[in-house]
């Protein structure tokens, strides 16, 4: 006899597979009610596990794409290197890659030392 403990995708088949091919003998309506609630709890499963898989690849697919923090800073100092090199190129100077350091707000060079600007 079938019961409602026993879920598994295999033993629903197979008890549709007996359903399907007893010719004599009757089922009951228990049975058939039982066999049912079987069916519909298995197929409800597999939707909730293929949903969980398509959320679960989503969320890797975002994790995967997400930028770190050192290629957030490698690809802002690669935008202000090209930027630096493009106004060089409009103003028709040589490009200097900047030293690091203070610089003078008007004139954009660097500060040697600070005492000076204070």
């Amino acid at each position: 006899m079938i019961t409602e403990t026993t879920m598994a995708a295999g033993t629903v088949l197979a008890a549709a597979d007996a359903l399907r091919q007893r010719r004599t003998g009757v089922w009951t309506d228990a049975e058939v009610a039982v066999l049912m609630l079987l069916a519909f709890r298995s197929g409800q499963e597999a939707t909730v596990s293929a949903e969980m898989a398509e959320l679960i690849c989503l969320h890797m697919d975002r994790v995967a794409a997400r930028e770190t923090y050192e290629q957030a800073v490698a690809r802002r100092l690669a935008e202000m290197d090209a930027a630096g090199r493009a106004r060089a190129e409009r103003e028709r100077r040589p490009y200097r890659v900047h030293p690091g350091g203070p610089v003078d707000w008007h004139t954009g060079r660097p500060l040697r030392h600070l005492a000076v600007v204070a």
